[in-house]
């Protein structure tokens, strides 16, 4: 067994020193448009909804096989105003994440991708009628991707977003969404355009 890990290392070793894996390794940044609902209920089943529209941008690391499978590393974000229902103004906001994500590629011309997060925070500012707070959890995607020119894509995402935990001065007794809320429902659309290097 060791010694079939030592050829694989060499065989490994000699591929990526001809070039065959490093051409395999790509750069995508991306910047789109995306649009984000967030319903919170709380557990006298009364409803706070969060909406934004807003541009967003962000950065992939991926590996791309000779198959056409892709291994991502993608890093967003994507900030400005929402809307929150029942307050007269509009809240700061800005939601970061970071995910791994795994494609497939066919014929280099549509790629069909699905990921999750193991980053994923949304944080809203407070403002003199509605205290701010933060959350977090996991989030799972799909998405789509044509390539529309030599080096421009064309991409469309769905996340959905699995809130679990929540930080802020109004809610000091645990930091677990369902202390406070019966039910959290988000979820998100985007459409962008990348390039690839």
């Amino acid at each position: 067994m060791k010694y079939f890990k030592v050829l694989l290392l060499l065989l490994v070793t000699k591929f990526a020193h001809a070039g065959v894996l490093g051409n395999s390794v790509f750069i995508e940044p991306y910047v789109g448009y995306r649009s984000e609902s967030i319903k919170l209920t709380d557990l006298a089943l009364s409803t706070t909804e969060i909406k934004t529209s807003q541009p967003n941008f962000g950065l992939k690391l991926g590996y791309r096989s000779l198959m056409g499978i892709d291994l991502n590393l993608a890093g967003e974000l994507f900030s400005g105003a929402a809307s929150v229902s029942g307050q007269p103004e509009n809240s700061k906001f800005n939601h970061t994440s970071v995910s791994v994500q795994l494609g497939v590629n066919a014929l280099g011309l549509v790629k069909m991708y699905l990921g999750t997060a193991f980053v994923n925070d949304f944080k809203l500012e407070s403002t003199t009628s509605l205290p701010g707070f933060k959350l977090s959890g996991p989030s799972f995607h799909a998405g789509l991707q044509f390539k529309m020119f030599p080096f421009v894509n064309l991409g469309f995402q769905y996340n959905l977003n699995q809130y679990a935990k929540i930080e802020g001065t109004a809610y000091n007794t645990g930091d677990k969404t369902e202390t406070y809320f019966s039910k959290t429902d988000s979820r998100d659309y985007s459409v962008y355009l990348s390039t690839t290097f």
